[in-house]
């Protein structure tokens, strides 16, 4: 029998074997089965790993596309929204700069999320994008609306909306008269000849009327970025992730105009494109792009640490047929994730189920087998899920087929498997030159061709330049130092090491980042998660660091129209140097967040010549008065 057969659930004592068989290297590295650390916690770091400050689960899922930043409450302070994919969308409240335990939004199988008030009637606006089943189950966006005392209201799917396996959803005012309109994405359905972007407009009954298909990328190119790259004040929306890049400019009331060719050229051939973020690298005052790249995970890949003995797999529809390993004692197996329909280990030659004693199937299962427990491997292997067996003399099999994703990390081995050969995506600088996109990748000093997952650009230093966090898709039989070039006065980007941006976990591959000031102290701190992983949050130390100075304004709905602040534009000149910021810049590909704090390091700059602030409708308003180094509010 193996119902509970050897399943030692309690983390002590997987700890404890791993430390017997191993030697205490450095248990932060080594296993994330216990209390996870910053594996660089040094003082001189620019960021430090906190544990305390945000209530994040320590157990590894599958998560959603990057956090979402916004102040659901109006009480002054960011919260935020992140997603465990098919699992749960959660919010996590900011009580004055320390989070409380998240608080369930919605379950189920959740994408893209957008926040906004884009009733106007001062409650913000929470519309999550639900996925489809695969396509056996197509659905509708839901809506919820948070009130100030945090209660939340559903007010259910949008009835009237096509149903899809849908992924994107953004909030754009496309005719410019203030409302916020919708964008809509969608793993399009085999009905969908026309594709499955979608174009909505809010109606005088704050309902979203459909208004046309938009052009798509071609293959997996549901996902989208809005910004406004040729500076009109207009925003404008790329379409990427699959074979190429589609780019529509807003143009006259409702319509796009198709600009593909103008903008990109070739460029627009850059495939498996999984993050853009829009940020002005050069301070000339428009915006440039930053492309991460990497293949969603459609086949099998293999992972081997051999200098921890460490070997972790992801399998998804294709047969788990693993060469033999040779491992040292028990086997210990750690963050096993298995995802719906199938759920299944099998154990030994009798192919006795293992069962775990929870209902919990979304998240990290660690276990541990003896060769007793584990003797032998059975021959028929065609139900779907995971087989394991014992084979004698130190040998253990792991094989099966499943469906849907299937990963573990196992500790131990003794033999040397074959690691996947990733193909080289390499990370693309484009520098916007009066609306065209050249590539300047080289040219100022990026160099990552692994493939990585997501962005956050900031000034992290305050020293007036735009600096550029990326992470890694990463090697999930180690842990995963994120990789951080520091912006040289616009001239080129040097890669740093000592940032301190490292994910301790196993078994995880990279997914999205956010930066956000989350206490409210002046330096951009940032939020990332990992696919299969944990959620990180790591403080910005450059207060402590340095004596740069930095500005900050809150923006608030247009004083005269009370247009939404979402999209609204900075420009700012100060000490020779010209900014750009807008409100909801992310590099989520499917989410849209809503800080309205923007952010802009001065070094020692101290005297602001000229600020304005553009609403969505045309409405400027020019700042006088801001104060450096404080959060200075306009607009209602």
């Amino acid at each position: 029998m193996v119902n509970n057969l050897g399943v030692k659930n309690s983390l002590a004592m997987v700890i404890s074997a791993v430390l017997m068989i191993t030697g205490c290297e450095n248990t932060t590295i080594e296993s994330n089965m216990s209390e996870t650390k910053p594996l660089n916690n040094d003082s001189a770091s620019l960021f430090t790993e906190s544990e305390s400050i945000m209530q994040l689960e320590q157990n590894s899922r599958r998560k959603w596309d990057n956090p979402q930043i916004v102040d659901l409450d109006n009480d002054g302070y960011l919260d935020v929204i992140i997603t465990e994919h098919a699992h749960a969308a959660k919010i996590l409240w900011n009580d004055g700069g320390r989070y409380s335990e998240s608080k369930l939004l919605i379950s189920g199988d959740t994408h893209g999320i957008a926040v906004a008030d884009y009733d106007g009637d001062g409650r913000i606006d929470i519309i999550v994008s639900q996925g489809g089943g695969g396509g056996t189950n197509p659905r509708l966006p839901i809506r919820f609306q948070v009130n100030p005392d945090r209660t939340l209201e559903s007010l259910g799917v949008y009835s009237h909306f096509e149903r899809s396996r849908g992924r994107a959803v953004k909030f754009v005012d496309t005719n410019n008269n203030g409302e916020l309109d919708l964008i809509t994405s969608a793993f399009p359905l085999k009905s969908q000849k026309q594709g499955g972007n979608f174009q909505y407009s809010k109606n005088d009954s704050n309902e979203f009327d459909f208004i046309n298909y938009l052009p798509h990328a071609q293959w997996l190119g549901y996902k989208l970025l809005v910004a406004d790259l040729n500076n009109d004040n207009d925003t404008d929306l790329v379409f990427y992730g699959g074979k190429n890049m589609i780019a529509l400019l807003g143009a006259n009331g409702l319509e796009y105009q198709n600009a593909t060719k103008e903008l990109f050229g070739d460029l627009t051939n850059i495939s498996h494109t999984s993050s853009i973020s829009a940020f002005d690298f050069d301070n000339d005052g428009d915006l440039d792009l930053l492309l991460t790249r990497a293949k969603h995970q459609f086949e099998g890949q293999t992972y081997f640490d051999d200098k921890r003995r460490r070997f972790a797999f992801f399998a998804r529809g294709n047969k788990m047929d693993y060469e033999d390993l040779l491992i040292e004692g028990d086997l210990i197996i750690e963050n096993l994730q298995m995802a719906y329909p199938d759920f299944s280990v099998f154990v030994g030659a009798n192919k006795s189920k293992l069962t775990f004693g929870d209902s919990d199937k979304h998240g990290q299962k660690d276990f541990q087998l003896t060769s007793l427990e584990a003797a032998g491997f059975p021959e028929d292997t065609t139900e779907r899920g995971l087989y394991i067996g014992y084979i004698g003399d130190g040998y253990w099999r792991i094989g099966g087929l499943t469906k849907s994703p299937t990963s573990a990390v196992i500790h131990n081995v003794k033999s040397t498997p074959k690691s996947t050969q990733q193909e080289q995506l390499p990370v693309k600088l484009l520098e916007n030159k009066q609306g065209v996109f050249l590539d300047v990748t080289e040219q100022f000093g990026i160099d990552v061709s692994e493939q990585t997952s997501s962005a956050a650009v900031a000034d992290f230093d305050n020293d007036g330049w735009s600096d550029i966090l990326i992470i890694r898709n990463g090697d999930s039989s180690q842990a995963n130092q994120q990789i951080f070039y520091k912006n040289i006065n616009g001239k080129y980007f040097e890669l740093t090491d000592n940032h301190g941006v490292i994910s301790a976990e196993l078994g995880a591959t990279g997914q999205g980042a956010e930066t956000f000031d989350f206490d409210d102290d002046g330096d951009m701190d940032i939020l990332f998660g990992n696919q299969r992983g944990r959620w990180h949050l790591f403080v910005n130390n450059s207060n402590a660091l340095s004596k740069n100075n930095f500005l900050k304004i809150r923006v608030g709905n247009s004083p005269r129209q009370n247009s939404s602040a979402q999209n609204a534009v900075l420009r700012l000149e100060a000490c020779g140097k010209k900014f750009i910021r807008y409100v909801g810049a992310s590099s989520a590909a499917f989410s849209q967040s809503f800080d309205t704090n923007l952010h802009i390091g001065l070094g020692s700059c101290s005297t602001i010549d000229k600020a304005t602030i553009t609403w969505s409708n045309g409405e400027l308003l020019n700042l006088t008065s801001l104060t450096v180094n404080h959060s200075n509010k306009v607009g209602s």
